[in-house]
């Protein structure tokens, strides 16, 4: 009886270290293939552990080094990040770019509206910078046709101009206008229909609405 007993063990176990393995996999973390900080809160949250810094920032040492120094004013580097995102065929690398650029608007686009507020010259630089940040992946919805990185970058977008994350509603009614001439780039007509339904949200909270 035992011989059969241990056969049939010998035949489970793969499938049993199969299951396992999917539910540590399950554990691991959500997808990076996608635009992670749309649940981040108000402004990204930077203090303490924060997973998908800790994930990208080895990628991109030199460009955090600048962006969450706020004693540094100079244009951070971002030609690793400008060819990550626009990399062809489409992997990971383009959704950490793109993650990464995110990290650095919401700190810039923070310290441009807090030193706007506190009657601060800064704000003008830090403005400058951050503007430039989106810059980059408005241009790469353009260079590449991947739908879903597309949408990835158009939720970035809607995170930037309609969340909770410091800054946004200040900022939205610029943003209106850099999403809403994402349209003519865009040829797929329920894309174009989200293009311009965020463009009038955008338009509307910069105005003052809900």
């Amino acid at each position: 009886m035992a011989a059969p007993r241990l056969r049939c063990l010998a035949r489970l176990l793969p499938v049993a270290l199969v299951v396992l393995a999917g539910c540590a996999g399950g554990g691991a973390g959500p997808d990076p293939l996608r635009y992670r900080l749309g649940s981040s809160g108000s402004h990204w949250d930077v203090a303490g552990h924060d997973p998908v810094l800790e994930d990208v920032r080895p990628r991109y040492p030199e460009f955090f080094e600048v962006v969450l120094d706020p004693a540094r004013s100079q244009e951070p580097d971002v030609r690793r990040i400008r060819l990550d995102l626009e990399r062809k065929p489409v992997d990971r690398r383009n959704y950490d770019a793109l993650n990464a650029l995110a990290m650095g608007y919401f700190e810039l686009n923070y310290r441009s509206e807090a030193s706007r507020h506190s009657g601060e010259v800064g704000f003008l630089s830090a403005g400058f910078r951050s503007a430039s940040l989106l810059a980059i992946p408005w241009r790469a919805y353009g260079e590449i046709e991947d739908g879903p990185l597309r949408d990835a970058i158009l939720d970035f977008f809607e995170d930037a101009g309609t969340s909770r994350k410091l800054g946004a509603q200040a900022t939205a009614g610029r943003l209106a206008r850099v999403v809403a001439s994402l349209a003519r780039k865009e040829p797929d007509p329920a894309r174009r229909a989200r293009i311009e339904a965020l463009a009038a949200q955008l338009e509307e909270r910069g105005a003052g609405g809900p």
